[in-house]
């Protein structure tokens, strides 16, 4: 299925319209705030960078747009399960927010469960798991963060976001499709 998505991130996050900068993903448009930058996987994933690169984090801030490859992987190297969080590895992973540490085990239950409007006529699987940096040795660290995911089956879109990306809900909500 093809959609548009049509998003002024701008007005969602500040109120005031900025210029903001189309991204196409798998037959979608999004608009994004021209301060936030998209880099493209080899493996057709979109990664939406929103803000800075911290020295100790794994990864920028910012969300993931996953397709079809990104949803057979999502789940321990198997395909992505709405009862579980996204873990594409199958061991340990770096700790998104302090790569000192690690984001293993994951927690057995979501602490938000439901299903949230993607646009009109669309709904997701709505999941947000409370994630705890681990030591190696598999104690609890005090760093801990949500990881929110939109699950769009029949469209194969994936959307994880673990930076708690300020207004990427409402941008979702406001959605067009074609």
């Amino acid at each position: 299925m093809l959609m548009t998505l049509a998003v002024t991130a701008s007005l969602v996050l500040s109120g005031t319209p900025s210029a903001a900068e189309p991204v196409s993903f798998r037959g979608a448009t999004i608009q994004v705030p021209s301060s936030w930058k998209v880099r493209k996987t080899d493996w057709g994933a979109l990664h939406v960078l929103t803000g800075g690169c911290g020295r100790r984090a794994m990864e920028c801030r910012g969300f993931w747009l996953l397709g079809p490859s990104g949803i057979k992987h999502a789940s321990e190297n198997n395909p992505f399960r709405v009862d579980q969080p996204y873990h594409p590895s199958s061991g340990v992973m770096p700790c998104t927010h302090d790569k000192r540490y690690y984001s293993s085990p994951m927690p057995a239950k979501p602490s938000v469960s439901g299903l949230r409007q993607v646009g009109s006529g669309h709904k997701a699987y709505y999941r947000q798991w409370k994630v705890t940096c681990h030591t190696e040795r598999g104690r609890p660290t005090k760093i801990s963060y949500p990881q929110r995911i939109w699950y769009l089956p029949s469209s194969k879109i994936l959307v994880v976001d673990e930076w708690d990306t300020p207004g990427l809900g409402a941008m979702l909500r406001r959605a067009s499709w074609r």
